[in-house]
């Protein structure tokens, strides 16, 4: 193994977390008004709903906030989504090791205004030789092709390579469906409960996943015991 194929979202850091803190700090001016003990469950129904630009202003609607103020919070959540991200705690002093150990590439599903937005706010170029974007490559994962084309890039063959990821269909069916070892990011899932954070289940009909941490911080040391056995 000389070569990390690694995911972005929920794998390097947690949407979900990442959604409530901004909806936190973008709905400021409105949650203020709200009695404090219900902000918590109007930011975990959100996180829980997916709620999105498109779906603000009927969410906010449901809690009594008129048109102009949900157009103004709409309005400042997309201004402020992309600067608020962050990378997971770790995942920075992580990436810094594993780049001098290994061949780094990221792969991801999504637009690619989007996505490329994420990596320049992450700078993931600091790390990651070879970034794809699914819609600039033309295939989504679970699309084999897309691994082989990360390989490819980074002039490695599948069996060097290790698909790191959070979803079972895309990440892990894809990258075996390449011939390729994964590891299995098996994060809490919030958006299920959205306050117990119940540890997701691997589906019984995919193959299992050579690995199984609970954070990509955990990544370093599956390798080197991994290698050490």
């Amino acid at each position: 193994m000389n070569t990390l194929l690694l995911d972005l979202d929920d794998t390097l850091y947690d949407l979900d977390a990442h959604r409530f803190r901004h909806l936190e700090r973008a709905w400021h001016q409105w949650l203020i008004t709200q009695p404090p003990n219900d902000v918590p469950g109007i930011l975990q129904a959100a996180v829980t709903q997916r709620i999105f630009f498109d779906e603000m202003p009927g969410f906010l609607h449901q809690y009594g906030v008129k048109d102009n103020q949900a157009a103004e919070l709409c309005t400042n959540s997309r201004a402020t989504w992309i600067r608020d991200l962050r990378l997971d705690d770790g995942v920075a002093p992580l990436l810094d090791i594993l780049a001098t150990r290994y061949k780094l590439g990221l792969i991801t599903n999504g637009s690619s205004k989007i996505q490329r937005a994420k990596i320049i706010q992450f700078e993931l170029t600091r790390w990651f030789t070879v970034i794809i974007v699914s819609e600039e490559y033309g295939v989504d994962k679970p699309d084999p092709a897309i691994f082989w084309h990360a390989a490819s890039a980074l002039a490695s063959d599948a069996a060097e390579c290790v698909m790191i990821g959070d979803n079972p269909e895309a990440d892990m069916r894809g990258a075996q469906a390449a011939g390729m070892r994964t590891i299995w990011v098996q994060r809490p899932e919030l958006y299920k409960n959205p306050f117990t954070r119940e540890v997701a289940q691997y589906p019984t009909g995919l193959p299992a996943p050579w690995q199984t941490i609970p954070h990509v911080r955990a990544l370093l040391t599956v390798l080197e015991d991994s290698c050490n056995g």
